[in-house]
């Protein structure tokens, strides 16, 4: 099994490394490309230190679906089947990995499965089973996923129009409609942070609970590819649509009610949607 991995990198934080160290070493090759304005030194020194690891930057911000794609071209282009697909603060542990490579590796349907991943509710009762039995979904997110190299010029690439956020729903959206499988190993558990999480109190129980809150310029995202990708794909998926709709709800609700930014939220979602209405797509450049 010839196995590449990327990770895209943002302004990460000291823990970065760290999540790289936890599956670089179990791939052929890591390519490393930093959408951060200035170079993240520490990671560009390691790199190169080691030989199986490609560090790109450019100074510009290029989104992840870009990014992605450059990733899956260079590891087609170096001869690896299979493209693992990291976030910065997203990690295995070594076990987990492990486990999970050998999975896709005794896989036998793999020339109808665009996409594997991994389960990310390290709370969920699935992840207690000690099966390796794959089940088939609708939605996987990036982080964690091994992607088929060999479907990916007939599924096409990840939606560059999108920029950042659905890109991962996209994708698995469009691999089902063209007749690909979406599959997930619920026992495979990936370390992985969605926002900031804090604790507030709540106004239903009036105890603390966990909320995640985004800087309000990924709202800006999050609301405008959310329809466009409900315009392209949820008559076919009703089911997620449902899920889709109630978590967009959620997602709001919590920065409204939590952040400390409300106004610029606020400005945020509106634009996000206004946008949407226009057909703006790509990067925001207001």
């Amino acid at each position: 099994m010839k196995i590449a991995a990327t990770v895209i990198l943002f302004n990460p934080d000291d823990s970065c490394l760290h999540n790289i160290l936890t599956y670089y070493s179990k791939v052929g090759h890591l390519y490393i490309y930093d959408n951060s304005v200035r170079d993240t030194q520490e990671i560009k020194d390691w790199s190169i230190h080691h030989p199986n690891v490609s560090y790109f930057h450019s100074g510009i911000n290029e989104g992840i679906s870009k990014r992605l794609n450059q990733a899956t071209e260079q590891a087609i282009e170096d001869g690896f089947e299979w493209l693992l697909t990291m976030d910065q603060d997203s990690y295995f542990e070594e076990s987990e990995l492990t486990k999970y490579i050998s999975y896709v590796s005794e896989s036998t349907e793999t020339h109808s499965i665009a996409q594997f991943g991994v389960n990310v509710d390290n709370n969920s009762a699935e992840n207690r089973t000690n099966y390796n039995i794959g089940v088939n979904v609708e939605h996987l997110i990036t982080s964690g996923s091994i992607v088929n190299l060999s479907l990916v010029n007939e599924i096409g690439g990840f939606d560059e129009d999108l920029f950042i956020d659905e890109v991962d729903w996209e994708f698995c959206f469009r691999s089902i409609l063209k007749g690909y499988l979406i599959v997930k190993f619920p026992n495979v558990s990936l370390q992985h942070k969605l926002g900031v999480v804090h604790y507030f109190l709540s106004l239903k129980t009036f105890k603390k609970t966990p909320r995640t809150l985004h800087n309000p310029l990924r709202l800006y995202y999050v609301v405008r590819n959310y329809f466009y990708v409900a315009d392209m794909y949820h008559k076919n998926f009703e089911i997620s649509a449902k899920f889709r709709k109630k978590a967009l709800i959620n997602r709001i609700k919590n920065n409204l009610l939590y952040s400390n930014r409300r106004l610029e939220t606020i400005r945020n979602i509106i634009t996000g949607y206004i946008d949407y209405k226009r057909n703006i797509k790509g990067r925001n450049n207001h």
